[in-house]
């Protein structure tokens, strides 16, 4: 099994993506991979970076078009899943590992925290599992709804999920990929600490640079 880890960042989070890699990051080890995808100028100053940025230039209502061109790209390298997730979430990468082994690669897979009306999709932040099958896909709907703003609603996870549901794709839920209330994270960051130390949870999301040095810390003392 080999999983390819790629990471949602731009130049306004780059203390994020520092504290990844100072983190949890060190723990995917050889056969697994990770990559960052962010901007041009990102790919150019950062390792291990795609340059996704979309055509228009870096814009939140355009992340469904950068993740359309990180899902391309991905199939230029060998992994049985694919992990998405935001530069401001602690991942618990042992554990995925542990996670993934109760399911075949082969399979069409789509796996996250569900959200959403009038259709389920999995939360994008707090990370969604993808197979080899189902990017392929994706791709084929995904273009189409990141390009119509009015039902991409600007959202990367929402427009992924649009794009599954055409290809008639469902998600399969899993609360270990965990997403505390934004509003409660950011004022107290000791709900994403327990989600990764207590509650024993694959990933967080809302994690500020500081925090994700602290958990790192914390399961490897």
């Amino acid at each position: 099994m080999k999983i390819l880890v790629a990471i949602l960042t731009h130049e306004g989070t780059q203390s994020n993506a520092d504290a990844c890699h100072k983190s949890w990051i060190q723990d995917i080890q050889n056969p697994h991979e990770y990559y960052f995808y962010g901007s041009k100028v990102q790919s150019q100053k950062m390792n291990r970076t795609w340059n996704c940025e979309p055509d228009e230039g870096e814009s939140r209502a355009r992340l469904p078009e950068k993740t359309y061109k990180m899902l391309v790209e991905s199939l230029n390298h060998d992994w049985d899943f694919l992990f998405k997730c935001d530069d401001d979430t602690y991942l618990n990468f042992d554990k995925l590992v542990e996670f993934l082994k109760d399911y075949d690669a082969n399979d069409d897979l789509y796996l996250g925290k569900k959200i959403g009306k009038p259709f389920a999709y999995a939360q994008g932040g707090a990370g969604y599992i993808l197979t080899r099958s189902v990017v392929i896909k994706c791709l084929e709907s995904l273009k189409h709804f990141y390009k119509d703003k009015t039902k991409n609603k600007l959202a990367e996870d929402y427009s992924v999920g649009l794009a599954l549901k055409e290809q008639g794709i469902n998600l399969t839920h899993t609360n270990l990929l965990s997403t505390p209330a934004p509003a409660i994270a950011i004022q107290n960051q000791s709900v994403c600490i327990d989600a990764i130390i207590n509650e024993h949870k694959i990933t967080t999301h809302y994690v500020n640079s500081e925090t994700m040095e602290k958990i790192y810390e914390a399961i490897n003392t």
